[in-house]
Parts: structure tokens; C-alpha cells; sequence
């Protein structure tokens, strides 16, 4: 990565030269907590029938400049209930009035700020596009400690499963909307664009060659809410927002201190959860904020790897079938006389996880109408995850005379997670502007241990195995007006920006004992589990990113809303683009409206994926053998070895999305959406099929690129064109109650993804018996079928008093997996629902005891079809369970496979 990147902050000077004239009179006052009566930050105070209003300060002060006359004032503010007022303004004077908003758990009605670049305070139900918003309470209700998955409980069209035995994988969850890839959606804080990861993922997950960003790197206890558009939404804030945004919104409340804590278990017993979150805010400056969040969390390992039935040490399953019985009984003797456990001798589950984060939040006045502002945010993480065990037949993979039984090699990882944004912005005769700049950076460490280098003479057992860097500064320049009471609209909104982005990426080579065959003749060279990057995989490369948006947001009536948007974008290595958006919503009286939006987008192939290139291990589903650990080398598009297969140089992803909505809200208690969608996506990039050395054309192209030691090739490739259909619908509603109160949440996401038209093969290596396809059967299940179909989520949340208690029901749908070659080893996994429960009681005014249990009935998924236990005579790969070791599929999860947990929540406000 080039050694200046870490000066890439924006040095900004900005020169206002106007004058602000004002009405002297208006209403202004506080908007307070009514319990604890506190200011309440950022909350929107609206005059019904005008598109202008306020919003609060760090001390919850507002001032609305009005003429004389009476108005009704909506007053909202993400976790509370809704409150109106009617105030008179007289004279040339400003009429003091305090109001007071009480809690609520329900997101009804919020105000949200995705998807707009307008000052027009409009709800989710307003929207021209489908908004959830997700408040910290719903998060912290969900009795998760990682932001992934506490979205993944309250938002259907979202999924996120922990993976297990995929490497890095293991340590970093892929997230993904409405069924496409985790790089298909773009995540902003504060609005603006957040790095991804350094990893890629090429394991057999979900998102398989695919990079995300890690939603657990930013600390739960920072975030206020977050808003998840469920939309196209590239022509508005770039590359990567096929599917939709997820805007996380940080804290900035003062004068407030808040701690949370969890301690929890999985019933299995183990799986042990400590956490901790802090969250304390400042007022500086009068008007400004500074708000500080801490996150500690501490997740240990689970284990639900089944009993091995397979060869120890003797392999009896090959060879001549007439001599296998002697050779099972051998065996058996030799497990026997060593006492060599059959149990559990592989780890399958969760990784074991350190996380320590931060954030710090600030907004500082410079002079009337300008604000500078900026956060800083850090996350390291340790994790401790294991591969397939080596057992003592493997002989071309174990030193017997360092592990005489065998060894489950270990993969350690240490992540670390850096980012600050720094900005101005202001208002100069109606004309809002915003000047930014965003830097981002991850890294991932690689350490190999209780391992061993088959042809290396020294017994050396741990390795460092290299660093994947990807680092990311952005800078952003926008301007934004409401024409509208000059051409006589209820407002015409126009915004206009530039951006400037630069991407980096780096991979440092391992140290030479984790990658180098000392003594070629068979034996698997480089660390077991996962050899270390080679210097010829070692990059450091740069590419810039130009962007122009222009948009505009006017309510033509008072019925009618229209946005477009249109943006460019220029790749300093895949070229140009332009995307643009059309939304329309029509209120049809005061309950219906109806809403729709078509756009195009796109998504340029990421740094890493045209620039990643190694050689690691992977258990491969090979015809007639099973899973069978190959060295599977990975080649870089444009490369020598690429160009022999006849894969062609990377090209973007482009989309075309279209949705229609309704919306109903016949009260304040009660609302409706329903939206329905399709995306279309061509030339979508995919990690192809292994092409095997088994096929001579294979052979002779990795031979003659000096690649004896590689048994299989995978690369990237613009491969097919998929369409994505679904519909999402929320029902939510708080029904009056005589005591207490009930918020009640419906939601339920139906979506379905199919590969259309001609798969872009190449025509230099046809796929033969062997699998070696460039998208075979089971990729294909990964876009199909590897993701839950359908979602559905119940929650009810009731309050009486010191006590409340939440209950959530969540459905994962059908997921499938497809092998490669043979049918007979295709599986499907029926659909399940998990049940969570807790109930919390306010000891005092300040502190709250909660205790509950996720999936509470200890629901699993189903267990992999497995046939009876293996015999001497067997001649050919039997089942997905690898000899009993997985009880449960790793590559198609709809929830885990963890079973039940149960957790103590401790939180205290001061």
C-alpha cells in the first residue's frame, strides 16, 4: 500500500461570505426526556404543512424563526413516541415552549434521514422507497452483542450466519440483503461510506469470492439507530448499492452515561459470552457534542462436530477392494492401542473471539450556521478458529515425528480496524454545503498454529502465514437548495456533489517457512490449514474513483413526490458509468399512498478481487472421493495462467432494479408497507468451480506455469446474469392498553434469486466428469439456494410499570445445497422457527436487570443425510458428513447451528 496513504486527510479551508437575515420572533424552547428530563439531541420539531423545521442540539435546544399566527408543531425523535403541540406566536418575540417525549420501543413513524439529500422531514411510511429503522433499544432487545446479528433478527430482507471451518471466514460474518452478495450492499456511518474488509472470502460460505464490511467493527454501544433502504440506490452513493444501504447513525447525546453488560452461554455449555459497552456524551463549546462509546466483548468457542468413522491409520478406503477389510482391521487395532479419541476431534462451530472497540463522535460550532464535525472509531480482534484434522494415513500432510496421532491445525487472525472522518458543514443563504473527508483502513493477519510444513526438516509448528490490507479515503464536496417556495411548490430540493475516492490494497508475503516446498517429491509443502502468501501473490496497488451526483426531491403537491438522481463515476481501472433513479410516491388520501422507484446501477469489481491471487488449502467435493483436501491456487485475471484457461479480464456488474409499493398508516398507532421488487443483475462476478489436475488440459497449463504442486485452479469471472424477485412487508401497531403498553411488529421477507440465460464459460476447458466447470451445480446453489427464501419475524415488546418482557418468533426459510457432480448428494434443509424471550425489571430509576434466552426450544437445523457406518468394502464418497464429522451443513446455514442460549443483561444509566 503506498506509504502516503495515511496523509490522504483533507486540509479544508472554507471562506463564508454572506449575511443571514432573519425573523426576530418564532418559538423556541427543549425538547426533554419526560422521564428523566434531559435534552433530547437530534430531535426533528416540524410546523404541520410546511416542509421546513428544526432540528435539536446537543442539549435538545430548537428555535423555529416563524411570523405571527398559531401552528401545530410534530415534534419525533428516533425511540420515543411521536408528540404535537399547538402554539400561538404573537409580536415581534419569541414564545418559549419546552415538550416532553416519552419512551418507545416501536419504530413507528420514524424520521429518516437515508435515502435524501432534502431537509424535508418525512417518516418511513413517506418515503418513495422502502426504510427500516432500527433503534438502539430494538437492537439491544434482540439479546445479540454483535451488530450483524442483531440486525439479522430484526430485519427480514437481512441475513448474517457465523461460518465455520472457512478460514478467514470464520472471523468475519458475510452480511448480505435481500438475497445477493455481501459487496451488493453498501454500508455508510453518519452517511458516509464505510470501508470493506481486507478479506475475500473464497471458502464455501455464503458470498463465496466475495468482500464485505465488517458490521462488527463498529461498537453496538455507539450506534443511535440503524437504517437499512432496501432499494437500488447507486445513482445516489455509488458503486456497491444494488441491493441497498445500511446507514448506521452514531450517538450523540451528552450528559449521559450509560453501561451495558451481558453474560450468556449456549446450553450446550459452551460458547460463553462476556461483554460490555460504555457510552458517555460531552457538551463543548455550548452547542457542541463529543460522544464516546467503549465495546469489550469476549465470545467463546462452540463445538458440534460429530464422532469420525473414518481411516486413522491406515487408509482402508482405497485401494484394491478385496484387500480393504484388513486393512479397516489394522486400523481399528492401531486407534485401539493409541487410544486415539473418535470424538470430537475437529471443532465445528463458532470461532473463539476477543473484540475490544471504540468511537469518538463529535460536533463542534464554528460560527453561526457552521458546524465542524467528525468521528474516530478502532476495533481489534483476535480470533482463534481450526481447520480439517490431519489424521496419521494423511502422510504427505503430517510429520509423524512431530505428531505421531495427527493434529488439528489452528488459524489465528488478528484484526485491526481503523477509521476517522472529518468535516464542515453550514448553511449560506439557503444554500446547505458539506465538505468531507472519510479514511478508512483493515487489516488481517494470518498466524498458523499447531501445524507443520511436510517437506521441511525442522519440527517448526507455528507460522506466520502474511497480512491482507485494504485501506480507503474518500472526499466528498456537495451543495444542497429548496427552491421550492420560489417556483411555488411545496418544495423542489436540488443537490449536487463531487467525490473522490482512492482504493488500496496490499498483501505482504508470509515468512518463507509457511509457503516453500523444501523438498519436492509429494509431500504438501507450506503450513497445513492455511499455506502462507507467496511473494509472487504479494501486491501493493492503488486506483482512483471519480464521482458526480446530481439530484432532485420536490413534492409537486401536496400528494405528489418525484426524486431522480443521476450519477457518474469513473474507474481508474474498469472506466466509466452513469446511474440514474426515478421515485414516485402518491398519497391517495390520509391512510393510502402508493410508491415505486426504477433505477439502474452497478458495481465495479472490487480492488481485491482483481488483484488477490494464493495458494491455500480447501476440502473440495470431488466425484467418487468426498471431501479431499486440495492445494487450490487462485490466479489473477489477465495472468499468464488465467489466459490459458480463456478467462477473461473483469468487467463491472450491472443492475437494473424496479419496486412498487404500498404504504398505510390509518393512525398513529398502526402502519402498513408492502413492497414488491425486482433485480435484475448482468455479468455478476462470481469465484468459479475448481478446474482439477485430474483433467490433462488442467495439468499440463499448471505444469507448464511451474505449478506442480497445485492440484486445482479457481479464478474470478463476470460468469452470469441472475434476477433477484421478492416482496417485503411490515406490519406494525401499538394498541391502547388500559395498563402498559404493547408494541406489536410483523415483518416477513419472500425473495428468490435464478441464474438466466447462457453461463460465460470458456470454451479451453469444457467441463468433463471430474467437475472442472466454471460455474458448476453447486455455485450455482450458492446464488440459488444457499440463503433463506423467506424470512419471517413476530415481535411483541410490553411495558407495565418497572417490568417489561420481549418475545420474537423468527422463521428462517428453506436453504439448499447442490454437489458439484453427483445429484445423489444434493441436500435440503426443511424450515425452522427460533422463539427468544426476556423479561426486564427497573430496580431503580437508573438501573435495569434483564434476563432471557435466545431460541429457547433449542431448535437445530437438519442434520446433513448421513448413511449407515462405513464399511471396508466401500468404494465411493457415501455423504456430505465427511465421515461423521459434520452433523450439520456448512455451506448452507439459516441460522447457525449453536442451539440454545440464555444471558444476564445488566444496564445502568447515569
Amino acid at each position: 500500500m503506498q506509504k502516503n496513504y495515511s496523509k490522504l486527510w483533507l486540509s479544508v479551508t472554507f471562506f463564508l461570505i454572506t449575511s443571514i437575515v432573519s425573523f426576530a420572533q418564532g418559538v423556541k424552547g427543549i425538547v426533554k426526556d419526560a422521564a428523566t428530563g434531559q435534552g433530547i439531541p437530534g430531535a426533528s420539531v416540524v410546523i404541520e404543512g410546511r416542509s421546513s423545521g428544526a432540528a435539536s442540539d446537543a442539549n435538545g435546544g430548537y428555535t423555529l424563526r416563524v411570523g405571527a399566527g398559531t401552528y401545530k408543531i410534530k415534534i419525533s425523535s428516533v425511540g420515543y413516541e411521536t408528540g404535537n403541540i399547538s402554539v400561538t406566536v404573537k409580536g415581534n418575540e419569541f414564545t418559549s415552549q419546552d415538550i416532553e417525549l416519552k419512551e418507545s420501543s416501536s419504530s413507528l413513524g420514524e424520521v429518516v434521514v437515508i435515502g435524501s439529500r432534502s431537509t424535508t422531514i418525512r417518516s418511513n411510511t413517506d418515503t418513495p422507497a422502502p426504510i427500516d429503522v432500527i433503534t438502539a433499544k430494538d437492537l439491544q432487545a434482540t439479546g445479540q452483542i454483535e451488530p450483524s446479528q442483531m440486525i439479522n433478527f430484526v430485519a427480514p430482507s437481512f441475513n448474517s450466519s457465523r461460518q465455520t471451518v472457512a478460514d478467514g471466514t470464520d472471523h468475519i460474518d458475510p452480511a448480505t440483503l435481500r438475497g445477493l452478495g455481501p459487496d451488493q450492499v453498501l454500508v455508510l456511518v453518519n452517511g458516509k461510506r464505510r470501508h470493506n474488509t481486507a478479506l475475500i472470502n473464497i471458502n464455501g460460505t455464503v458470498g463465496r469470492g466475495s468482500v464485505g464490511t465488517d458490521l462488527n467493527s463498529i461498537p453496538a454501544s455507539s450506534i443511535e439507530r440503524i437504517e437499512v433502504l432496501r432499494d437500488g440506490a447507486a445513482s445516489q452513493y455509488g458503486s456497491d448499492a444494488i441491493a441497498g444501504v445500511i446507514n448506521i447513525v452514531l450517538k450523540k447525546n451528552v450528559d449521559k452515561l450509560n453501561v451495558t453488560s451481558q453474560f450468556g452461554q449456549q446450553y450446550a455449555g459452551d460458547g460463553g459470552v462476556a461483554q460490555i459497552g460504555i457510552n458517555r456524551g460531552w457538551k463543548i463549546f455550548k452547542e457542541g457534542y463529543v460522544n464516546v462509546s467503549l465495546d469489550v466483548r469476549r465470545r467463546g468457542a462452540t463445538n458440534r462436530a460429530g464422532d469420525y468413522s473414518g481411516p486413522v491409520y491406515v487408509n482402508w478406503n482405497t485401494g484394491a477392494v478385496a484387500d480393504r477389510p484388513a486393512k479397516f482391521q489394522q486400523d481399528q487395532a492401531l486407534i485401539a492401542q493409541n487410544k486415539f479419541s473418535l470424538a470430537n476431534n475437529m471443532n465445528v462451530g463458532n470461532s473463539q473471539v476477543d473484540n475490544i472497540g471504540g468511537t469518538v463522535n463529535f460536533g463542534i460550532p464554528v460560527s453561526k450556521g457552521i458546524e465542524a464535525y467528525g468521528n474516530l472509531s478502532f476495533n481489534s480482534r483476535h480470533g482463534k478458529a481450526a481447520g480439517f484434522y490431519r489424521y496419521p494415513f494423511q502422510t504427505t500432510q503430517v510429520k509423524k515425528d512431530i505428531y505421531p496421532n495427527g493434529f488439528l491445525p489452528e488459524i489465528h487472525t488478528r484484526i485491526k480496524d481503523l477509521s476517522g472522518m472529518i468535516g464542515i458543514q453550514g448553511d449560506s443563504n439557503g444554500w446547505r454545503w458539506d465538505i468531507s473527508n472519510t479514511y478508512g483502513s483493515n487489516s488481517f493477519r494470518f498466524e498458523v498454529k499447531n501445524s507443520n510444513n511436510a517437506t521441511q526438516v525442522e519440527k517448526q509448528t507455528e507460522f506466520y502465514a502474511g497480512t491482507l490490507n485494504f485501506g480507503q479515503n474518500t472526499i466528498n464536496a456537495g451543495v444542497a437548495k429548496d427552491f421550492g417556495k420560489e417556483i411555488g411548490l411545496e418544495s423542489f430540493n436540488l443537490a449536487t456533489g463531487l467525490e473522490y475516492r482512492t482504493d488500496m490494497y496490499k498483501i505482504e508475503a508470509g515468512e518463507e517457512a509457511s509457503y516453500k516446498n523444501y523438498s519436492p517429491g509429494g509431500n504438501a509443502p507450506g503450513a497445513q490449514v492455511f499455506p502462507g502468501f507467496e511473494p509472487s501473490n504479494a501486491v501493493d496497488v492503488s486506483r482512483n474513483v471519480f464521482g458526480a451526483y446530481f439530484d432532485v426531491e420536490t413534492d409537486i403537491t401536496k400528494t405528489l413526490l418525484v426524486t431522480t438522481a443521476v450519477r457518474y463515476e469513473n474507474y481508474s481501472d474498469f472506466g466509466s458509468n452513469v446511474a440514474g433513479k426515478l421515485g414516485l410516491r402518491l398519497k391517495l388520501d390520509d391512510v393510502f399512498a402508493i410508491r415505486g422507484a426504477i433505477s439502474n446501477g452497478f458495481r465495479a469489481p472490487s480492488i481485491h478481487q482483481g488483484n488477490f491471487s494464493a495458494i491455500a488449502t480447501q476440502f473440495v467435493s470431488v466425484a467418487g472421493e468426498g471431501l479431499v483436501p486440495r492445494q487450490v491456487g487462485t490466479f489473477r485475471n489477465g495472468s499468464d495462467i488465467a489466459n490459458a484457461f480463456g478467462i477473461p479480464k473483469l468487467t463491472p456488474e450491472k443492475s437494473d432494479n424496479y419496486s412498487i409499493g404500498l404504504t398505510v398508516k390509518p393512525d398513529d398507532n398502526i402502519s402498513l408497507t408492502i413492497d414488491a421488487y425486482q433485480i435484475d443483475i448482468k455479468d455478476r462476478i462470481i469465484y468459479t468451480g475448481t478446474f482439477q489436475r485430474s483433467n490433462a488440459t488442467v495439468a499440463k497449463i499448471l505444469d507448464d506455469a511451474g505449478k506442480k504442486d497445485v492440484n486445482a485452479a479457481a479464478f474470478f469471472a463476470n460468469a452470469v446474469n441472475t434476477k433477484t424477485t421478492g416482496i417485503d412487508l411490515v406490519l406494525a401497531g401499538s394498541p391502547r392498553l388500559d395498563k402498559g403498553s404493547l408494541d406489536l411488529t410483523l415483518a416477513a421477507n419472500f425473495n428468490k434469486t435464478e441464474v438466466v440465460g447462457d453461463v460465460k464459460g470458456t470454451e479451453k476447458i469444457p467441463a468433463d466428469k471430474f467437475g472442472n466447470t466454471l460455474f458448476n451445480r453447486q455455485e450455482r446453489s450458492r446464488l440459488e439456494l444457499a440463503q433463506p427464501r423467506n424470512k419471517i419475524t413476530f415481535g411483541a415488546n410490553y411495558k407495565l410499570g418497572k417490568f417489561g418482557a420481549v418475545l420474537r418468533v423468527t422463521r428462517f426459510g428453506e436453504v439448499s445445497t447442490l454437489d458439484p457432480a453427483n445429484p445423489n448428494l444434493d441436500e435440503a434443509f426443511t424450515p425452522k422457527a427460533l422463539t427468544d424471550f426476556s423479561m426486564n425489571y427497573k430496580v431503580t430509576s437508573n438501573f435495569m436487570v434483564t434476563l432471557g434466552a435466545n431460541n429457547i426450544f433449542d431448535v437445530y437445523p437438519d442434520k446433513l443425510k448421513q448413511t449407515t457406518a462405513p464399511t471396508p468394502t466401500l468404494t465411493t464418497a457415501f455423504d456430505n458428513t465427511s465421515f461423521g464429522r459434520f452433523v450439520y451443513s456448512r455451506n448452507a446455514t439459516q441460522f447457525g447451528f449453536n442451539g440454545g442460549y440464555y444471558f444476564l443483561n445488566l444496564s445502568a444509566n447515569f
